[in-house]
């Protein structure tokens, strides 16, 4: 077999490969609070790098930011994986029966919109006990990154209860 024969096999059957992969998901307007978040992170990473690494003299507040940055992150981009239904989940049980699967998918998102509605709680009764707190090297009071927190768990809150009574009246989503 000559070689462009074999490359064009090897083409097609990438192609081949391409059709059966899952459609990727769009870019929509809520993917840009993470989106910032990410970029904002990445820059003072690289910030604290450069200045530790080449400057030879660290910037003071780059770490704590940096580790609030990353846990802000990770609530806003749970948002995310709700929205797209991307969080880890087992399917087993679900491909025996349709009725289970719906009553399982049913009572796990009831029970995330729960755990999330509780952390909500639980951050505001945080808030309202540290709201005078700041940051260590950052003028900033604490109660910034709870809300941005507080804002992602009330979202999650709300999207899980909202797919939850879809899930529960068999619609599609």
């Amino acid at each position: 077999m000559p070689l462009s024969e074999s490359i064009e096999n090897i083409i097609a059957q990438q192609e081949e490969r391409d059709k059966s992969a899952p459609p990727r998901v769009p870019f929509k307007w809520y993917d840009l609070p993470v989106l910032a978040i990410f970029l904002i992170l990445f820059a003072v990473v690289f910030l604290q790098f450069f200045s530790r690494y080449v400057l030879n003299d660290s910037v003071a507040w780059t770490e704590e930011m940096a580790r609030y940055l990353l846990v802000a992150l990770a609530f806003v981009g749970a948002v995310k994986c709700q929205l797209i239904k991307s969080h880890i989940r087992l399917e087993i049980l679900g491909a025996k029966s349709h009725q289970i699967a719906r009553f399982l998918e049913s009572f796990s998102l009831l029970a995330s919109a729960f755990f999330a509605g509780f952390c909500t709680w639980s951050l505001w009764v945080l808030i309202s006990k540290t709201s005078y707190q700041k940051m260590v090297s950052l003028p900033f009071p604490k109660y910034y990154l709870y809300a941005v927190i507080m804002v992602a768990l009330v979202a999650l809150t709300c999207i899980a209860i909202y797919q939850a009574l879809r899930s529960f009246k068999g619609e599609k989503q």
